[in-house]
């Protein structure tokens, strides 16, 4: 398992399809952690960025939290940004195994799908970690700026995969409709007044239905 984690943090600033394709698979695993947070405690880093923002952190700081020297931090990271990218996939697997655990009983694509963006939808909204990047650093701006990708394509992947894994998918691009979930999830979680009536998991049931779905499950 070491290996494998590993090789996604060295290679996450430049992820591959494959590499999402694997964080997206494997999210039904929910015991699977990564080894190297017998390295760095990847917890402490993200308790780090929920209690101060990304930007405020400092490697000393992560350290400090995870009772380590800051080269030991160092050594398995020389790099601000390649912890805090190993510590948003980590903390990214753990939402989307709670996702799909909680849609694991629908059956049909579409239910799945209804489903499975209510929860995402108040898990990002009520989640610490969330909004403590969204309301610092001018609205999450700058971290959108330079992580989005990054996350945006972790989602995509795993809607895609989660669209592959129904009995009933007929035509539809998996690709394709996970593009257009997972951008438009994006945008109401980060500008979230909106014409429409998202306030609880029924509304955002009912918008994925009448029109989440229909567009991009075409």
């Amino acid at each position: 398992m070491r290996n494998i984690w590993l090789h996604i943090t060295l290679t996450h600033l430049r992820p591959s399809r494959n590499h999402w394709l694997h964080i997206a698979r494997d999210a039904h695993r929910p015991t699977l952690e990564c080894d190297i947070c017998d390295i760095c405690d990847i917890d402490a880093a993200l308790a780090e960025f929920r209690d101060h923002g990304i930007d405020r952190v400092r490697m000393e700081h992560i350290a400090r939290r995870a009772g380590l020297h800051r080269a030991t931090v160092y050594r398995a990271f020389p790099s601000k940004d390649l912890l805090v990218t190993t510590a948003l996939t980590v903390w990214l697997r753990r939402v989307l195994s709670g996702i799909t655990t909680a849609v694991a009983d629908h059956t049909d694509v579409r239910d799945r799908a209804a489903e499975g963006f209510a929860i995402a939808l108040r898990t990002l909204r009520t989640d610490p970690l969330t909004n403590r990047i969204l309301l610092a650093d001018e609205g999450g701006q700058p971290f959108v700026i330079t992580y989005g990708a990054t996350l945006l394509a972790a989602a995509r992947a795993f809607f895609a995969e989660q669209l592959r894994r129904a009995d009933d998918l007929g035509d539809i691009d998996p690709d394709a409709s996970a593009e257009i979930a997972a951008r438009l999830s994006l945008t109401l979680l980060l500008v979230p007044d909106s014409y429409f009536s998202l306030e609880t998991d029924e509304d955002a049931r009912l918008f994925a239905r009448r029109h989440l779905i229909p567009t991009a499950m075409r």
